[in-house]
């Protein structure tokens, strides 16, 4: 855990966002239950009135009351429109229901989307969506037990909790609720640590560093022998780091092994499942499978009635331990707010092209800034304009799974799908929020959104957003200093030159759904402007 005194010091590191974040404590599994929401207000569709009629009259009152209690979840979802005083940021952890919303402006758009084969329906209903995350949310919280148990055998650790984030809490899930990200918030008691920088050609490198402790040796020594034992605690030259490579494979494989021992065949009331791992540093890998609901009591039986054949068979979770080394600031909707950083485990396999650079690349951390992502993708949900943007980066995210799907099935796809992560497309979202003034739609939107695209494949060069931008010194002060990167940079010339003419088919065909000519000019050029000054 960082010393207070040490704060300031760690922020001018210059280790600037990697990229993709005091949490309550988890609560009893039983009272966690009870704190579910499920008060959405959305109307049901015209085939369940049939069946509460059947209810009424087949089950009895009972049951019918039951189904009356059901009717209200199993909808349609309808956009979520926040208020100015919602909490935002660190001060909200909780999963977002996708967002979706047409203007007026945008007259059958979203009927002509549904139509289109490689996008088709945006929705996600309220009923499945609650099935997954309150799912999801329970295992978590399972598992936060048996970690805890865990943690006891090292000395020290101390597992604080979950921070939600990723799509599934920004606002841009799509398709299904099939993967959910989580950082694991951790310290080790009366341990301090500063990231200091990896330095590569004379240069330190933005977003990575080592972790350097800063305890007397003595104090290391006597109070962390276990720890060096077991070669987590490393001295290097003249100080001691924490080797990543090995606390996460000693440490955090070790404790979630254990934990999946006892926790591989779960049955809680009406549904039961398995639980099985991977790894894939920095994250802990957790599956959700064979899940498979029940028929037994009243309730139980009008659960299954009522599952959605949309719920998924499969649910991912991506764990993340995640130690929270300095709290910098963020501007929320009245005034400066906390926002953590936090470093991650991000070391290279000596075989990897990039290792060779550092003196040990087991040692590597990356410096994320999952924190100021989460905080802006909930200051853009109070936004109508930024909203249709967010809906916009859905669509295109859509398009490039249902890509992706053709890939892995081997059938003719585009090229494009299998370059373009997700992470690009957010940073093309925040690019589209900060540079563009009105926007009328999603008409509009979509059209920002693959102009902003397109021209940062032309000059092969997309910055990472909250990495060295000076244009965030106002909202974001820590964003505004230090270097910046290419998200593109380590893509080899091939795979963008085949990338950009596969874009071209992207517009063709979502021709008529987009319109440039309705763009301002201005935006366009200011956001070309800022990559070409970046490259």
């Amino acid at each position: 855990m960082a010393s207070p005194k040490k704060d300031k010091a760690a922020a001018q590191n210059n280790i600037e966002v990697g990229e993709k974040d005091k949490e309550e404590k988890p609560k009893d599994v039983a009272v966690a239950q009870k704190d579910k929401e499920a008060d959405k207000n959305d109307k049901a569709p015209a085939p369940l009135g049939n069946v509460l009629a059947i209810g009424l009259t087949a089950v009895g009152a009972a049951a019918g009351m039951y189904l009356l209690s059901k009717l209200a979840s199993h909808t349609k979802s309808v956009p979520y429109a926040q208020s100015a005083s919602d909490d935002i940021g660190i001060n909200l952890n909780k999963w977002q229901h996708p967002v979706k919303d047409f203007s007026s402006a945008d007259e059958n758009l979203e009927d002509r989307l549904n139509s289109l084969e490689c996008v088709g329906e945006l929705d996600i209903s309220q009923k499945v969506w609650d099935n997954a995350t309150n799912l999801v949310d329970e295992v978590l919280d399972l598992l936060m037990v048996k970690m805890r148990e865990q943690a006891l055998k090292y000395e020290g650790l101390v597992f604080d909790g979950y921070r939600k984030q990723g799509s599934a809490r920004d606002g841009l899930k799509i398709r299904s609720p099939d993967e959910f990200d989580v950082l694991l918030e951790y310290h080790i008691e009366r341990l301090y640590v500063e990231p200091v920088p990896i330095v590569d050609f004379g240069i330190p490198r933005p977003g990575l560093g080592r972790m350097k402790i800063l305890n007397e040796d003595c104090e290391i020594e006597t109070q962390f022998a276990t720890w060096i034992r077991r070669k987590i605690i490393v001295r290097d030259q003249d100080s001691y780091f924490l080797k990543a490579r090995n606390l996460h494979q000693t440490v955090f494989e070790s404790i979630m092994d254990k934990c999946l021992e006892k926790l591989s065949r779960i049955t809680r009331q009406n549904i039961s499942f398995r639980l099985i791992r991977s790894m894939n540093p920095p994250s802990v890998n957790l599956t959700i499978t064979d899940i498979q609901r029940e028929k037994g009591s009243l309730e139980s039986f009008m659960d299954w009635l009522f599952t959605d054949e949309d719920d998924p068979d499969v649910i991912d979770i991506d764990v993340v331990p995640a130690m929270m080394i300095v709290t910098e600031k963020a501007r929320g909707t009245s005034g400066f707010m906390p926002c953590p950083r936090y470093a991650v485990v991000k070391w290279m396999e000596e075989s990897q092209t990039l290792a060779s650079r550092f003196e040990d690349p087991s040692m590597t951390w990356r410096i994320c800034t999952s924190g100021y992502e989460k905080h802006c993708m909930d200051m853009a949900r109070n936004d109508k304009k930024k909203r249709y943007i967010m809906t916009a980066c859905r669509i295109i995210k859509t398009f490039m799974s249902k890509e992706r799907d053709k890939s892995r099935a081997g059938e003719n796809h585009l090229y494009i799908s299998t370059f373009l992560r997700s992470f690009y497309l957010k940073n093309i979202t925040f690019y589209c929020m900060l540079f563009t003034e009105s926007v009328t739609g999603v008409y509009q939107a979509l059209g920002y959104f693959l102009g902003f695209l397109e021209i940062s494949l032309e000059e092969e060069c997309l910055p990472e957003f909250f990495h060295g931008n000076y244009l965030l010194d106002n909202d974001f002060p820590s964003c505004a200093v230090g270097g910046q990167v290419n998200l593109f940079g380590h893509v080899s010339p091939d795979t963008l030159i085949n990338a950009k003419r596969s874009f071209k088919t992207v517009k063709s065909k979502l021709y008529n759904m987009f319109d440039e000519s309705v763009l301002e000019s201005s935006a366009c050029q200011k956001f070309q402007n800022f990559v070409k000054s970046s490259k």
